[in-house]
């Protein structure tokens, strides 16, 4: 089969995201060749080629409707800020490339629900960027659940740091201080936690929800020095409190806090059943980009520590996700209607924390 052809968006050769995952998963993959490149400009795409060693012939564009209307792509990646997402998606839809997006799909659930429905309607095959439905710990759990390993499930409990939202942002973060952006503690980081919960467990029949702000003014700094360079007005929340009923019965909570833990624990999910509990355990909420650690605990009581294979880097489940898109072997591709899903409850405990109700969102 011939390798798909990849125009990548967003490689930069300061470094990015893409650069430490989406590359080297690319480049080491016989499936995908990375034909062409779009940044903000055709010189930073250059740059990027030449900071890579990326070969010769890779097309450098500066403007995404350039990049999508060359007949040597294939697909399209898009590895981006969230506010950007939908701008450079829709015209490759619009092209009937494939396209990969990171998570959020959008900034906003409108956002989202129209590029769903542009992609059904083009017939392109989409991916998003819910990498860690691909964490080694995550896919043994839903294994283990599947096969009944722990009886009837009677709940489960997520507590985790989300890095973000601490007592200072870096500046290359400062857009996420802003809501309408899309970027926040209960888009990112808790819905990447939360989507890896309904994957092994199944949706929320309906949920509650509570968020807070404790700060409303945020220091920006230089992360290189630490100098302050100056304080904005934040609207977004630095804690993130989720509990309702699964379709399963099972009583869920979720808890995202801001920054990072003080402890090595910044992350500690249990999931209970009639016949024992699995606990997975990390440095910190990012379950899709750190590593995780599983143990079952049985009717006795001692923790029996569950051999996975073990994350080596970022690039780690992002390489399993392409892997996937191309043998549907291991585990799940997420798609655009699953991120939909993600959006319609990131909604849902909006409405729920402005009400105070209880809020379905299937």
């Amino acid at each position: 089969m011939a390798p798909i052809k990849i125009g990548l968006i967003g490689l930069s050769a300061e470094g990015s995201w893409a650069s430490s995952s989406h590359l080297p998963a690319l480049l080491k993959s016989p499936h995908y060749q990375i034909t062409a490149l779009q940044n903000s400009t055709e010189a930073s795409a250059r740059k990027a080629v030449e900071k890579y060693n990326l070969p010769g012939q890779v097309a450098c564009y500066g403007d995404v409707d350039s990049l999508v209307r060359d007949p040597n792509v294939d697909m399209v990646v898009v590895s981006v800020k969230t506010p950007e997402h939908y701008r450079l998606t829709k015209p490759a839809l619009e092209a009937k490339k494939d396209v990969f997006v990171e998570w959020p799909l959008g900034a906003n659930l409108k956002q989202a629900e129209e590029l769903t429905a542009l992609a059904k309607a083009k017939g392109v095959k989409h991916m998003i960027g819910l990498q860690g439905r691909q964490n080694p710990s995550v896919l043994k759990a839903k294994e283990m659940v599947a096969a009944g390993k722990l009886g009837d499930i009677l709940g489960t409990t997520m507590f985790a740091y989300g890095v973000i939202m601490g007592p200072v942002t870096p500046v290359a973060l400062e857009y996420e201080l802003t809501f309408e952006n899309g970027a926040t503690l209960a888009t990112i980081p808790t819905m990447h936690g939360t989507d890896a919960l309904c994957f092994v467990l199944g949706e929320f029949k309906h949920l509650q929800a509570t968020l807070a702000n404790h700060r409303p003014k945020m220091p920006i700094v230089d992360p290189t020095s630490g100098k302050v360079l100056r304080t904005v007005d934040n609207d977004t929340p630095d804690q993130v409190s989720i509990t309702g009923t699964l379709l399963n019965g099972a009583v869920a909570t979720i808890v995202y806090q801001g920054g990072q833990s003080p402890t090595e624990k910044g992350l500690y999910w249990e999931i209970r059943g009639t016949k024992g509990s699995l606990i997975i355990e990390g440095p910190n909420g990012l379950l899709e980009m750190f590593p995780t650690t599983l143990k079952f605990v049985g009717q006795g009581g001692q923790p029996e520590e569950i051999e996975t294979e073990v994350a080596a880097d970022w690039a780690y489940n992002v390489d399993k996700a392409w892997d996937a898109f191309v043998s549907r072997g291991l585990g799940t591709v997420p798609t655009f209607e699953d991120a939909l899903v993600r959006h319609r409850m990131i909604d849902a405990i909006h409405r729920s924390h402005e009400k105070g109700t209880r809020e379905a969102y299937l």
